[in-house]
């Protein structure tokens, strides 16, 4: 190899490295913010779609089964967390001699994602997603599932029917609310109060 050759051949000097080093500083540092709201939203998005599972798993249980199985959420903090079990027979309450189904522990995956609920039909009405519940709210709240798979509507029991998904820690415009309805017929869909008209995923 020729000597001059071998003087055009050299790596980064430490100057480049450092200049390297302090524009990527700089990008992460600008990208932070944007980078923590969608890991928060993802995490609003992963519990919405644990509570449309378990009310899923409760209805297609309650058919399967030919028997009532319940979905109840029942940390009034606003955590994630559910339970399904089976109706104890001629009761409003999980039968306790049977084991649990399955449950859910909002903990970790779920960040700061909280959850409000109703079991006003209003809220589920066109035009009624706008306004967010508090976290908390509505809770403990359960939906109970007939073995048709519908909705059990008797005296001394009512269904909790809208459950949001959010994280108060994000700015209002950081935020991606979730909303997961149940009908009347057992059916439970998951929107987004935020999307435009015409979008399938709204609400």
């Amino acid at each position: 190899m020729s000597a001059d050759r071998r003087h055009t051949q050299r790596g980064f000097s430490l100057v480049e490295m450092a200049i390297t080093m302090l524009v990527l500083a700089i990008l992460m540092r600008l990208g932070a913010p944007s980078f923590a709201a969608w890991i928060a939203n993802q995490r609003i998005r992963t519990s919405g779609e644990a509570i449309l599972h378990g009310l899923n798993l409760a209805r297609a249980e309650a058919m399967r089964r030919n028997a009532r199985v319940m979905f109840a959420m029942n940390d009034a903090t606003g955590q994630s967390s559910w339970t399904v079990c089976p109706v104890a027979p001629g009761t409003l309450v999980c039968d306790g001699g049977q084991p649990v189904i399955q449950t859910r522990d909002g903990g970790e995956e779920s960040g700061n994602a909280r959850v409000g609920a109703s079991t006003d039909p209003t809220t589920t009405a066109p035009g009624a997603f706008g306004a967010a519940f508090g976290v908390g709210s509505g809770l403990p709240a359960a939906a109970m599932f007939d073995g048709t798979g519908r909705l059990v509507t008797q005296a001394g029991w009512v269904n909790t029917i809208r459950y949001d998904v959010r994280d108060t820690s994000l700015t209002s415009s950081d935020e991606r609310r979730i909303v997961v309805t149940v009908s009347p017929t057992g059916g439970a869909r998951m929107c987004d109060p935020q999307a435009g008209s015409g979008n399938p995923r709204a609400c």
